[in-house]
């Protein structure tokens, strides 16, 4: 049985928030771009003769709307998790020099994935949904400061529940 209590947060909570950040995002921008895709070619190639295919081909059209928004709310919720899986962790404070060792890498992390997420979206075979995809470049355009905050406020939250009397920890 899963018990909530017995999942902690880690130092690398913002490294594998910037990795899962950035293979969903990046999955979900190839997606917008390819969804589309298939379903022009379904309807040239004459799979839309009747009118229920023809519904269910043109449904797809506000599918790329949809996919901006879910994979913006996907990455607040990354965020979310890192800041309650910061607030189940107990730490001394003498393990904040981890921490800071911890947040160069993380930013360094995602100027490289922000850089390499620009570089697919500017591709000119991806022209056409870099327009689409406002939320997830606006996420990845600010994936530095976003994960400089989270580092910030997770270290804040981690190390604002101990206790200065007798050492003991609050929860």
């Amino acid at each position: 049985m899963f018990n909530l209590k017995q999942k902690k947060g880690d130092l690398s909570d913002t490294l594998i928030f910037v990795i899962a950040a950035f293979i969903f995002g990046v999955g979900m921008f190839v997606l917008m771009y390819a969804v589309p895709q298939i379903a022009d070619g379904l309807r040239t190639a004459g799979l839309n003769s009747t009118v229920e295919t023809n519904n269910a081909i043109n449904s797809i059209d506000g599918f790329n709307t949809t996919i901006n928004y879910g994979t913006f709310f996907v990455f607040i919720g990354l965020l979310i998790s890192i800041f309650i899986t910061s607030f189940l962790v107990r730490s001394h404070p003498i393990f904040m020099i981890m921490y800071i060792l911890f947040m160069p890498a993380s930013i360094i992390l995602s100027v490289y994935l922000g850089n390499a997420y620009n570089t697919l979206a500017l591709n000119p075979a991806f022209a056409s949904i870099y327009s689409q995809a406002n939320l997830i470049n606006l996420f990845f355009e600010h994936l530095v400061k976003i994960t400089l905050v989270a580092n910030i406020l997770s270290m804040i939250i981690v190390f604002s529940k101990f206790s200065s009397s007798g050492g003991n920890q609050q929860f």
